[in-house]
């Protein structure tokens, strides 16, 4: 064991005693944006979830995790057990202590096998004599307590034709029983791809047996594909992925990095994919990642991150960074993805309540509250919250197009104004809208699921209320806050 503490790459094994309470209660001097109901870490950077499977039991969730500070520095492991998604308890994280890990634990997934589970999982390494990244995939041997029994490198380096960027082992197992694992990676022309590796049982070598092929995706600009997650369900192969460097247009793919699904048919190594969509048109959404080891094949749980790539938040001074989704269901619905809260939040849901909004309503703890309404397909305008500097975050619909404004809430870097401050999202047919509000995170669904928009916003000392242009009667409600253990 290697205990790494080398400027941001410093691990946990290297916190000097009462460091991390410290910085813990920077966290806890946030009394603006720490979310209730969502999971967040207890100190620094949070960003892809990992590792998620379901036991049989209960569910094995990790989170990529630097503890020290708000910065992308050497990556952890957090790992938390849940039956409901409502309480978490701590199990053994996946802290970097080998070399083939030196410079931090990068993302992967998992599988049940036995009474084992294995984690795959990228290494990163940088090369003393020049820094060059070099990348090992990796395995982690847990219990199905959580606890860490083994671990050992699997590949080291890239495979002949590609670049330094293959990681993200997203692992499943073939018909045949073979076990396969799907990384994103970056072939030697500077183009984005996915790799696909297949072992006999855990104690074999991989082999690469080629590259996935999607030939209906325009492939064009995209230097790096990550967090490749290929499944199935029903009789649909669905490929999830985040592709960098794809272009931006107008009303969707509108952030700097993106997440996308595929859905269709799976013939060798080729996808043929019947349609192609963004999995989320907000502000904040990538890397998402869907439970293995589930036995309902019609629909999966899906956590993601609500952050993107390179970009800094006003909660970065308090020394925490980003959250995960809300568990969300995903199903098949008319060839498309469809996705809302699991069935547990809305059974949790407290102080159920009819209320109608006109001009000027004030609701009390607004910004951790859950509201539905029927949009009836007519064009509306909605402003929340607002503070003396005037700040609000402002949600509206007209000729088929949602429209969420931030522009109007405090924005920290250049390179979020670079972006834009309006996300849109086409909807020919509204009807349900549905908003949950976490302090600093909102998340919307569009007729029960059909589309996403997910997004941070920033207005700090503010009043918990409405303005509408139009009379609309609501569904409120407040999710539980969720508990750690």
């Amino acid at each position: 064991m290697i205990i790494f503490n080398n400027g941001k790459y410093k691990s946990l094994l290297s916190a000097e005693q009462g460091e991390l309470d410290s910085i813990r209660k920077t966290v806890e001097s946030d009394k603006d944006f720490y979310p209730t109901y969502h999971l967040a870490p207890p100190t620094g950077l949070l960003n892809d979830p990992n590792g998620l499977i379901f036991d049989g039991e209960k569910y094995h969730l990790f989170y990529q995790w630097f503890p020290f500070d708000a910065i992308h520095g050497m990556k952890h492991w957090k790992h938390f057990i849940t039956h409901d998604f409502q309480t978490y308890h701590a199990a053994d994280n996946l802290i970097p202590c080998e070399l083939f890990e030196s410079h931090g634990c990068y993302s992967g997934g998992a599988l049940k096998i036995g009474d084992k589970l294995p984690i795959f999982y990228t290494g990163n390494t940088r090369r003393a004599s020049d820094n060059q990244r070099v990348p090992y995939q990796n395995l982690a041997i847990f219990d199905l307590n959580g606890k860490l029994l083994n671990k050992r490198p699997l590949i080291e380096m890239p495979p002949e034709g590609y670049t330094e960027h293959v990681r993200d082992p997203k692992p499943y197992l073939t018909k045949e029983g073979k076990i396969r694992f799907i990384c994103g990676a970056q072939r030697e022309n500077l183009t984005g791809t996915a790799i696909i590796f297949e072992m006999d049982h855990l104690d074999d070598t991989p082999r690469l047996i080629g590259e996935l092929s999607v030939p209906a995706f325009n492939n064009q600009n995209v230097f790096m594909w990550e967090c490749p997650d290929l499944l199935k369900l029903g009789d649909k192969d669905i490929f999830v992925w985040s592709p960098q460097g794809k272009n931006r247009e107008t009303h969707q793919f509108q952030n700097n990095y993106h997440a996308t699904y595929a859905i269709g048919q799976l013939n060798g190594n080729t996808l043929e994919a019947a349609h192609i969509a963004e999995l989320d048109q907000g502000f904040d959404f990538y890397a998402p990642q869907t439970f293995g080891g589930l036995e309902n094949k019609t629909n999966t749980i899906m956590f993601g991150w609500i952050g993107l790539p390179d970009l800094t938040y006003p909660t970065d001074k308090f020394k925490w960074h980003s959250a995960l989704t809300m568990p969300r269901e995903v199903h098949i619905e008319n060839n498309r993805l469809y996705q809302r809260p699991i069935a547990k939040i809305y059974e949790n849901m407290t102080a159920l309540s009819a209320r109608t909004l006109q001009e000027k309503t004030t609701i009390e703890f607004l910004d951790r509250a859950y509201l539905k309404f029927d949009a009836e397909n007519q064009p509306f305008n909605l402003s929340f919250f607002t503070n003396e500097e005037g700040e609000t975050l402002t949600l509206s619909y007209e000729n088929g197009l949602i429209c969420l404004d931030r522009s109007q809430s405090a924005q920290t870097t250049e390179l979020m104004k670079k972006f834009g401050e309006q996300r849109y999202c086409e909807i020919d047919d509204l009807r349900t809208v549905e908003i949950f509000f976490d302090r600093s995170i909102v998340e919307i669904f569009f007729n029960n699921g059909e589309k996403a928009m997910t997004s941070r916003f920033f207005i700090t000392n503010r009043e918990n209320i409405i303005v509408t242009n139009r009379t609309l009667n609501i569904e409120l409600g407040f999710p539980k806050a969720i508990t750690y253990v």
